[in-house]
């Protein structure tokens, strides 16, 4: 089981098996293995529902 952080509010830093690969708020890695591809319609679509990062293939979403 991965530690919570302490300054990143996303609960999945404290599950053993967490349902994305990447933090949508902080960008941190969850799990190792294959990461998804991803296109820039996607990344439009999860910034707007007020990702930080891309919890597919850890994409800051700052750069877009």
């Amino acid at each position: 089981m991965s530690e919570p952080k302490k300054n990143c509010r996303n609960m999945n830093h404290g599950k053993s098996n967490p349902p994305v690969s990447y933090c949508p708020n902080c960008g941190d890695k969850f799990k190792s293995g294959a990461v998804r591809s991803c296109d820039r319609s996607k990344h439009l679509e999860r910034r707007k529902q007020g990702s930080l990062f891309c919890c597919d293939c850890g994409k800051d979403f700052k750069t877009l």
